[in-house]
């Protein structure tokens, strides 16, 4: 689209377009409109008394319709300025020509018009691209040029040069916060996207290292248990042949998931802890000066990867209760029924609230921790003032 028909689309704009639609965020905001409603209708009255009093020509008729069309253009200031902005040149306009005010007036139109033009031109400039603010400013020019008296041509038109820029400024400031507002939340978005990628990378490379480790000692085992074992049955060989196939299979399938949920480019080559190294973690976290009650499972045996992310899901809650409850007394047992582990860990609150992981990632990748050995999570504040995170992790369950 050329200049001509940016132009074009400015003036019908103006013309006939409507205001953009507001969304207040404070009560003051929501308020506006029927605060505008209030004093249009008292500025309103008040522009019917100075005409009253100030008049020499027009009738009650003209006093009252200029008079609400004055009321009007102010009560729509908040919500509809352009709307707004076209009453009033239409206003000035009839007034100029059915009022006359007398003949000692330095103004063509009475104090409140005056006084209510630059209001709403800038609320106009604040709402509107600048294309439309060059139109609303080019119709007050008329105005000055048709009503204004020479000498006062000069003073009016640098106060609209003012309040046209004051206001076209502040719209752009708002934009360029509002660009940069978004930009944040797409950053933030990307950042939280690329923590679950991770995330997803580092669970599928430990889970690999652990369970393909597994499988691949019982498709070995299976596979070399007839050169092992003397006087194997041919039943039991063919078996145990069939054992290490559908071990493989299973392997090839496991691997073709996992690279699903894996980045390759992202490598990870972490040590894979255990359930037991949890009391070195604890120590850690007590020399750090954390107070520490833990209730260890001493020669409790759980699959690998249940233990891995049982230490994960630990490790994650001591760092969360650092740092938002530091120094406050976190407490974590462990304990194992037939079928499931669970985790609890508690802290006290002594920073005036709740845990608040809104930009981290940790409650996040605990809940993946569980997810990924078929178990849940559950972390929130209680009523007595603390934070909890419980995990049951199946013992039984598919990595």
């Amino acid at each position: 689209m050329g200049r001509v028909g940016w132009i074009t689309k400015d003036l019908a704009q103006f013309l006939f377009g409507r205001d953009p639609a507001v969304h207040p965020k404070t009560r003051l905001g929501r308020a506006l409109p029927t605060i505008g409603v209030l004093v249009g209708f008292l500025l309103g009255v008040a522009a019917y008394q100075y005409y009253l009093g100030n008049a020499t020509r027009g009738g009650q008729v003209w006093y009252v319709l200029c008079s609400v069309l004055i009321g009007l253009s102010i009560a729509l200031v908040a919500s509809r300025p352009l709307l707004a902005w076209r009453l009033a040149f239409l206003t000035a306009i009839l007034a100029s020509l059915r009022v006359h005010l007398h003949q000692g007036t330095p103004w063509t139109f009475q104090p409140v018009q005056i006084l209510s033009y630059p209001l709403i031109l800038f609320v106009v400039a604040v709402r509107h691209r600048r294309g439309v603010v060059i139109w609303a400013g080019v119709s007050a020019v008329l105005l000055i040029l048709s009503y204004v008296q020479p000498q006062n041509i000069a003073g009016l038109m640098l106060a609209l040069l003012a309040v046209l820029v004051v206001g076209d400024q502040i719209r752009r400031r708002r934009e360029v916060q509002r660009a940069l507002a978004e930009e944040e939340e797409r950053t933030e978005l990307a950042q939280a996207r690329q923590a679950v990628v991770e995330q997803r990378n580092r669970i599928a490379r430990e889970m690999h290292d652990v369970v393909a480790h597994h499988m691949s000692l019982i498709a070995v085992r299976a596979e070399t248990a007839v050169y092992r074992i003397e006087g194997v049955p041919p039943a039991v060989a063919e078996e145990l042949q069939a054992i290490a196939g559908t071990s493989r299979e299973a392997l090839t399938e496991m691997r073709r998931l996992l690279g699903v949920l894996r980045d390759d480019s992202v490598p990870l080559t972490e040590p894979q802890p255990t359930l037991d190294e949890l009391a070195g973690l604890v120590r850690e976290a007590r020399e750090a000066g954390v107070p520490v009650e833990f209730a260890p499972l001493p020669g409790v045996e759980v699959p690998p990867g249940v233990g891995l992310a049982a230490f994960r899901i630990v490790q994650e809650a001591l760092s969360n209760a650092r740092r938002h409850a530091a120094g406050s007394p976190v407490t974590i047992r462990l304990s194992r029924d037939e079928s499931d582990l669970t985790v609890f860990v508690r802290n006290e609150l002594t920073n005036g609230g709740p845990h608040s992981d809104a930009k981290g990632h940790g409650l996040l990748g605990m809940r993946e921790r569980a997810a990924a050995v078929g178990g849940t999570l559950t972390a929130g504040p209680v009523e007595d003032r603390g934070y909890e995170v419980v995990a049951t992790l199946p013992l039984n369950g598919d990595a």
